[in-house]
């Protein structure tokens, strides 16, 4: 009787249940892990995607910096801002004043006053007059 006991509670359905639970239930675990994982690789896409294309912007800029490097106008710029002229131009130099260097007076003819009074002097003597 234990013995017909023992294959009636193998013959239910609700043992048939617990035993396909029990074998299903590591599965069910490998299958989550591989999800998350899989949502884990997902995300790392998108960021090494979003970096490729930041990349490839930085790529193309520098491709356009070597274009403009190998061109006759980067060649005329940088010999501009190291004060280099074509024949026939003048380069003018902007030097800012500081307070350490004052001003300087301009070069130039210096003023002449219009006292005779030291010509005629000369003139009649034979001697110049020291000027006051």
């Amino acid at each position: 009787m234990l013995n017909q006991q023992r294959w009636q509670v193998w013959k239910s359905p609700l043992m048939w249940l617990l035993v396909v639970f029990l074998l299903a239930l590591p599965l069910l675990a490998d299958f989550n892990a591989r999800l998350a994982y899989s949502r884990q690789l997902a995300t790392e896409e998108a960021n090494l995607s979003q970096q490729i294309a930041t990349e490839k912007t930085k790529h193309d800029q520098l491709l356009k910096l070597q274009a403009y490097v190998k061109s006759d106008a980067y060649v005329e710029h940088w010999a501009r801002m190291s004060r280099m002229a074509k024949p026939g131009e003048v380069p003018v130099v902007l030097v800012p004043i500081d307070s350490a260097h004052a001003p300087h007076a301009a070069v130039g003819p210096t003023p002449t006053t219009n006292d005779t009074s030291s010509e005629w002097w000369t003139v009649f003597f034979g001697v110049s007059t020291p000027t006051p």
